[in-house]
């Protein structure tokens, strides 16, 4: 996902850490329970998404809550599935092979499932191998490996009604990889990143294992020529083991020496389930000489998690940087010797919306959702407003304006040891204004979009350990305000662009003892931009460039990242065989002057960017 979302510069990296990949929107995290969609629907993302299923990722941005329920202020991602929509027998074999032991099969199998087509089939398998650049001391690679299998089935109940059936599954395994620490040096005050480049500070029986399932339908139903209906239910399965030897903040034995280090152990256990449902009417009709198109709908959300967490109360043992032994794998070091914790939430929404057009010129969109949480420790009430202006001076043009707000629901305080152990928390809330103006440029052919956004983040919760014991609380507050331009489509018959911007002043407005500083990751500017020219018509050759500007790595703004620009270059040819075969070969080089950057991390933690990559593959398509 990271690799597609790098084309949008209001989406940042964040926490790369046990396997799975966090993001940033406009400043503000994209939490895993809360920030994701599949087609439309809430979806965790607490593992790494199998992007072979994936017809697109939508950028939702700015709070969404009023369709969607909680969400971060930042915005959201909606990730839209592949359809069984093809009558004809479609097939799709692909192999890849990279840079540092990379390997990827891919099978992807489409088609009608009776003769008039009206049931419709897909199948897709892929099997995923990689040892990755950064080692172990003893030399072992952090391999990985992953394999996702999906069936979706289609079928046209009359003219009028659609159902849709899918099932999926990611199975994703292969050992951990913490990052290098980032400390204060004694002598000279300053932060910096300890560790070679390629040193993986955990030890090789480190290790985590993942599998998900989803499992769903949906209905559309076509109740007249202007109204319609829709409804789903999704159940998500995750099942999650972790086994470390590196967790939280690393701890040195001595102070101001980096050379030796505690191994400190945890081993866990989680299980999600998710069950989605919804049933949304739409319609689209007039009253006199306006037209409303009108969408009210409910959506319940059932969610659970059972964890179970084990943490060793002393070291395994000391490291030194520098040598090749490893300490072996305590036998005490067992999630089940952990006690287990459970939360289970049901959300209900009842939303709706009409998008009102008075005449050619002025639209309106007005909206107010009521979602209501229950849990074992809090129930949560909110209305959430939206209100959109649109002005249409021309046919391809728009100026608007918005409103809008979003929640998240917190837990009560659960840290033992904290002042205020086991105190409800209320949500926290979000307020977004933003104004913008979009326009098709050049007969259409290029798509040109602007942003100014404000957005404020209110009863934040924070915790101060500062004292001798934490203190969360609800004091914190953020603002990001920003810019962002984006420019899309065909520049000539055979070059065409993608290139975004944005401006972010991100800052903490409030807090115990970081007023005023930079939100954590959050880089003043950035861009992308990404080129693709026709050299024949059976041959593109394509160049793209991120920059991202400095920013800080922790809340506290000691450890400065520094402003790097990573340029990638790629080149594809198609075969055109007899009987409508084709085969595409395609040959990509990322990170191509070998810059040493960073990536996302935590408080303690930053990654270091992949090194140079060649990256080839051959899709044969019949």
């Amino acid at each position: 996902m990271g690799e597609a979302l790098s084309n949008d510069a209001s989406v940042s990296n964040g926490n790369v850490r046990r396997g799975r990949e966090r993001f940033y929107m406009r400043g503000f995290v994209l939490e895993p329970d809360q920030s994701y969609l599949r087609d439309g629907q809430f979806h965790l993302s607490r593992y790494s998404q199998p992007v072979e299923l994936y017809e697109r990722i939508e950028v939702l941005k700015g709070p969404s809550a009023l369709l969607y329920g909680k969400s971060t202020p930042g915005g959201m991602l909606n990730l839209v599935t592949k359809r069984a929509q093809n009558e004809e027998l479609n097939v799709s074999i692909q192999q890849e092979f990279a840079s540092f032991g990379m390997s990827k099969t891919g099978v992807d199998l489409s088609g009608g499932l009776n003769e008039s087509g009206s049931i419709r089939g897909r199948t897709i398998l892929s099997k995923t191998a990689e040892e990755g650049w950064r080692r172990y001391r003893n030399g072992e690679h952090a391999r990985q490996e992953r394999f996702v299998g999906a069936v979706m089935l289609e079928a046209d109940l009359s003219e009028d009604a659609l159902v849709k059936l899918n099932y999926d599954t990611t199975q994703d395994e292969g050992a951990l990889d913490m990052g290098p620490q980032h400390i204060k040096d004694v002598s000279s005050g300053q932060y910096w990143l300890v560790g070679k480049r390629d040193y993986i500070w955990d030890m090789p029986w480190s290790s985590r294992d993942s599998n998900v399932e989803n499992i769903g339908f949906t209905l559309d139903t076509y109740l007249n020529d202007s109204w319609s209906l829709s409804s789903g239910y999704n159940l998500q399965r995750h099942q999650r083991q972790t086994t470390e030897s590196l967790f939280s903040k690393v701890r040195f034995v001595n102070k101001g020496d980096t050379n030796n280090y505690y191994l400190t152990g945890k081993a866990s256990s989680d299980r999600f389930e998710l069950g989605t449902a919804f049933l949304d009417v739409k319609g689209d009709f007039h009253t006199g000489n306006i037209n409303h198109r009108f969408l009210i709908g409910s959506s319940i959300v059932d969610y659970f998690h059972s964890k179970q967490e084990y943490k060793l109360k002393n070291p395994i043992g000391q490291i030194n940087i520098h040598g090749t032994d490893i300490i072996a794998k305590p036998d005490e070091l067992n999630y089940r010797n952990g006690a287990v914790k459970q939360i289970r939430r049901k959300t209900y929404g009842l939303y709706i919306q009409d998008l009102i057009e008075f005449n050619d010129h002025w639209h309106l969109l007005a909206g107010l959702r009521l979602d209501r949480e229950e849990s074992g420790e809090e129930t949560h009430h909110n209305l959430l407003p939206k209100l959109g202006l649109m002005y249409h001076p021309t046919q391809n043009s728009t100026l608007y304006s918005t409103y809008s707000e979003s929640f998240e629901p917190r837990d009560p305080v659960s840290q033992s040891d904290d002042v205020n152990y086991g105190k409800r928390l209320k949500a926290e809330r979000g307020e977004s204004f933003e104004i913008g103006a979009k326009a098709e440029l050049l007969n259409g052919s290029l798509f040109v979009s602007t942003a100014l956004f404000d957005i404020q983040k209110n009863n934040k919760v924070v915790t101060d350990k500062s004292g001798k014991k934490p203190i969360t609380t609800q004091s914190g507050q953020v603002r990001h305000r920003g810019f962002e331009l984006s420019v899309e489509g065909k520049l000539t018959s055979k070059l065409s662009i993608l290139t975004s911007m944005m401006y972010l002043d991100g800052k903490i407005v409030k807090d115990p003892k970081f007023t005023g500083k930079r939100s954590k990751d959050t880089p003043k500017f950035s861009a992308s931009s990404w080129l693709n020219y026709d050299v024949t018509d059976a041959s593109q050759l394509s160049i793209g460039a991120v920059y991202v500007g400095e920013r800080f790595g922790d809340t506290p703004n000691n450890f400065l990242k520094d402003a790097y620009v990573k340029v990638d270059l790629g080149f594809s040819h198609t075969f055109n065989f007899s009987h409508d075969q084709q085969g595409i070969l395609r040959v990509n080089i990322d990170n191509l002057f070998n810059t040493d950057y960073l990536r996302g991390g935590c408080n303690n933690s930053a990654m270091f960017g992949s090194p140079r990559a060649v990256k080839a593959t051959f899709q044969y398509k019949f």
